[in-house]
């Protein structure tokens, strides 16, 4: 056992067996040996910080307003091998950021980025060996705050718990993913004034039908649009989604029912560094399935922590395919340009590539 600060690190007695190196993962579908939690109280603030062993994970209570009510936030963020062997993690301080944006909309503490980003870096380092040698794969780790307690009032947990848990990443070719995006009527992902542009975890269990019924179709994804009368474009999935529009890179705008991405962000932020104009707008999905149709949206994709860059390559909408002619240049070449971020290949223009041995703070 050891000891940084305030945070405690007991190292397990019992490690696991590894993924065979060409055996593909699902986000979460496999753990690593150890996992993060610390622990927040209105008399003590945060307290008990510690990495150990994965199933000595402390649990919410049954009486937890994260259970009940639904008060909680998460975040993914990856780690990356880069070409020279050290690791690091991607704009960190973004991720922090946005789940602290998501705890006040949901009445829960801020989290401190130096704290956590001390935890990220032990437990990486920690679990590093479980980062995937294929290209693109990484390191997700997935962070949770809960709130507490043992009432069962709805109000403001008087408890919250935080947590960290790591899982190896690997993503197939983009090439071996085909994907397509259905509308699902009668199902809203989110109104203006809702909690659809932070990662509350209320928002994604009302998406599982939806998500069954386009796939009972054969589609990969639900194509969320609004309740609004012009139906505008939110997300596809849990991605943020892009549109080259008469040759413009177009993605709707944060209207407070979409996601405001990290690689988003990213996206736009190389895109307009390299001189790409890029427009965020509400995009009504009748003017998608009509420039589809008429040849002047030449490319649509996703994108995500989880994900990457996903090309788009055919929208449903009531028992009709829109396909698109199968250009991918640009998100080929954005998912290329942050492959080398992640590896280390390209510079790093903004300082996004977080490597575990650095220490001070940048903001996001």
């Amino acid at each position: 056992m050891s000891k940084d600060n305030d945070l405690i690190v007991e190292a397990t007695t019992a490690p696991r067996s590894k993924p065979a190196a060409d055996a593909p993962t699902r986000p979460g579908g496999v753990l690593t040996d150890h996992a993060y939690s610390m622990r927040w109280s209105k008399r003590r603030s945060w307290q008990g910080t510690v990495i150990a062993d994965r199933d000595a994970l402390p649990s919410v209570r049954p009486t937890s307003s994260a259970l009940n009510h639904g008060q909680a936030v998460f975040d993914d963020l990856a780690a990356y091998r880069m070409t020279d062997g050290s690791v690091s993690v991607y704009r960190p301080d973004s991720h922090i950021k946005r789940l602290n944006n998501g705890a006040r909309r949901m009445a829960l503490p801020q989290l401190d980025f130096d704290r956590v980003w001390l935890a990220i870096r032990r437990l990486v380092d920690l679990d590093e060996a479980w980062i995937p040698a294929q290209p693109g794969s990484a390191l997700l780790l997935h962070s949770v705050l809960a709130g507490n307690g043992s009432s069962l009032e709805v109000a403001p947990a008087e408890e919250c718990l935080f947590t960290i848990v790591a899982s190896p990443l690997t993503r197939p070719a983009p090439s071996d993913v085909p994907v397509r995006a259905m509308v699902v009527d009668d199902y809203v992902r989110a109104w203006p004034g809702g909690t659809g542009d932070i990662n509350a975890v209320g928002n994604y269990g009302p998406g599982l039908v939806p998500r069954e019924i386009a796939a009972n179709y054969d589609y990969h994804h639900v194509l969320w649009v609004g309740g609004d009368p012009e139906r505008t474009v939110q997300q596809v999935g849990a991605m943020n989604a892009f549109f080259v529009i008469d040759g413009v890179l177009t993605t709707p705008s944060l209207d407070g029912t979409v996601r405001p991405g990290i690689i988003r962000d990213s996206i736009i932020k190389l895109s307009r560094d390299a001189g790409t104009v890029v427009v965020e707008r509400p995009v009504p999905l009748a003017e998608v399935l009509q420039g589809i149709s008429d040849g002047r949206i030449t490319e649509c994709f996703g994108t995500g922590t989880v994900e990457g860059v996903v090309s788009i390559n055919g929208l449903g909408y009531r028992g009709e395919e829109y396909r698109l002619p199968g250009s991918v240049a640009v998100a080929s070449h954005l998912r290329e340009v942050l492959g080398g971020l992640h590896r280390g290949e390209v510079i790093d223009r903004f300082g996004w590539m977080r490597r575990l041995t650095e220490v001070s703070t940048v903001h996001a």
